[in-house]
């Protein structure tokens, strides 16, 4: 026969643990709650604090991609994804008749996470472009797309150009790339897997306030390097530069199959050799400064090259624009000014193969005696 004892007992400790857990339950729902409130007053998101969670959604081609419909808005970021993925308004698939439709394709430098979408380089363009169409007495409608994924490579850049950017049927695509392929260059291992989206619980969690302040305020993940580290691997190796080349060569053609006008950019970068004054950006040591500084020539040098070797309309950006701490945040992310000077650049070189193709289009006048 039971003791009733025993079971008494028994009812308060399940009592006492099902009060602990209601306990927690409703001391995490209160702490959600305030801190929604909390960052709602200072106008951010809800997801403000786990932006490293929330950008990506993977994606069977290129690894990840950008959350479709993402809103993102905190002290630092201030981030619209539309819902066909790119940063920006919403954008319709079929052109506007007439439009010039342009796609700027890179990684976060194109992207330009440290500003609004609107004063981004690829934000500022079409204003700057068609003041200058006006100007030069070829005026039409242009339409900009900010195609920048963070972190992206140009092999990541080919399989979004494929998938989500050809659809989109561009007049004019402009590649703005280069520097996240340094680790690759440098790498001999030829067949490195891709990055990958976080996994779906960490996406999932990422929805909560309290798990964002927990996870990446308490126990911050390490800070991005933007320039290599210290390494006595930093020479360009001749199997991944060959395999570059290769990767732009794909780019090149694949955007000429889809009937689209390939442009290609330098990107303004302390290790440019335009630029001598940003050697904190790029490393501790002489040496590693010395490094990083040679790999950023060399890649400057290279896409140079596979412009002229392609004949590719070159926007030499890296040279046209001064390289500055009013330019670069850091080792090669533009400041709002930086994305300005950029924007004017594009503008520059885009308006006259956009006046050349204008006058293409007009019907010859034949004078009637």
């Amino acid at each position: 026969m039971t003791d009733p004892s025993n079971k008494r007992k028994r009812r308060r400790r399940w009592f006492g643990l099902i009060a602990c857990l209601l306990g927690t339950l409703l001391g995490v729902v209160a702490g959600e709650i305030a801190l929604r409130v909390y960052v709602g007053m200072r106008g951010w998101t809800a997801n403000c604090y786990a932006t490293g969670a929330v950008f990506f959604v993977p994606d069977p081609v290129t690894g990840k991609t950008l959350r479709p419909g993402l809103r993102l808005k905190s002290s630092t970021y201030d981030i619209d994804v539309n819902s066909l993925g790119f940063r920006g308004p919403e954008i319709k698939v079929a052109k506007t008749p007439g439009t010039q439709r342009i796609v700027v394709m890179g990684g976060s430098s194109v992207f330009g996470y440290v500003v609004p979408g609107k004063d981004s380089a690829s934000g500022q363009l079409g204003a700057i472009l068609s003041q200058q169409l006006q100007q030069a007495g070829c005026d039409q409608p242009v339409e900009v797309i900010n195609a920048g994924v963070p972190s992206f490579t140009l092999a990541q850049c080919l399989g979004r150009f494929k998938t989500q950017v050809a659809p989109l049927k561009p007049d004019i695509v402009v590649l703005y790339l280069g520097w996240n392929d340094i680790p690759l260059l440098i790498s001999e291992e030829q067949d490195q897997p891709l990055p990958q989206a976080p996994g779906w619980m960490e996406r999932t969690l990422a929805h909560s306030t309290l798990y964002g302040v927990f996870r990446y305020r308490l126990f911050p993940p390490p800070n991005p390097q933007f320039a290599p580290p210290p390494s006595v691997s930093t020479q360009i190796v001749p199997e991944s530069a060959e395999r570059f080349r290769e990767t732009m060569t794909a780019m090149i053609e694949a955007i000429r199959e889809s009937g689209a006008t390939p442009v290609i950019s330098t990107q303004v970068m302390a290790a440019g050799s335009e630029c001598d004054s940003l050697d904190k950006y790029l490393g501790e040591t002489p040496e590693q400064i010395a490094h990083n500084a040679e790999l950023g020539k060399w890649l400057t040098s290279e896409i140079r090259q596979r412009a002229q070797k392609h004949e590719v309309r070159l926007i030499d950006t890296a040279a046209a624009v001064p390289c500055s701490e009013e330019v670069l945040g850091d080792a090669i992310h533009l400041t709002a000014h930086g994305h300005q000077l950029v924007a004017e650049a594009w503008a520059a070189g885009l308006t006259p193969l956009l006046c050349d193709a204008n006058a293409a289009k007009q019907p010859e006048q034949v004078e009637v005696p």
